[in-house]
């Protein structure tokens, strides 16, 4: 059974009558309280994300930072190897020519070689003119 207030509050609302109007309260919608945690949430995700990306970017820059200092390195080890095989050659080279500076003392020149080639020929040349000359002397003897 429908009680007499809710009978009276039902011709209220569908009155036309201004006077009825204001007698009747609507019933208070609910209060949807907007709550703040969006902005937070907003200020939250995006120090998240600032923070993940520059930690990210550190990591990546540290490799790359370490990947050249190991390529540095390895070409300065490099540097130091050919450094020393440069000396090595380099003293290689001046004991030969210290021992080039010494082939003129200790060996004949060509004008050298050549004087004497000609001495030898010379006194070839007696030995068989000596040779001759007994060989004559014995005839002679043997002739006698």
């Amino acid at each position: 059974m429908i009680s007499r207030t809710a009978v009276t509050l039902a011709r209220r609302a569908f009155a036309t009558d201004a006077a009825a109007a204001p007698a009747f309260t609507a019933p208070a919608k609910p209060v949807v309280v907007r709550r703040v945690g969006y902005v937070r949430g907003g200020i939250f995700g995006f120090l998240l994300g600032v923070s993940s990306a520059g930690a990210a970017a550190y990591v990546y820059l540290l490799d790359e930072y370490q990947q050249s200092a190991n390529s540095l390195l390895s070409g300065v080890d490099n540097l130091q190897k050919s450094t020393d095989k440069l000396k090595a050659h380099t003293g290689k080279i001046e004991l030969l020519e210290k021992d080039l500076a010494k082939v003129p003392a200790v060996y004949s020149s060509k004008k050298e070689v050549e004087e004497l080639r000609n001495e030898l020929l010379k006194a070839i040349d007696d030995l068989h003119v000596a040779h001759l000359e007994l060989k004559a002397q014995v005839w002679e003897n043997a002739n006698k």
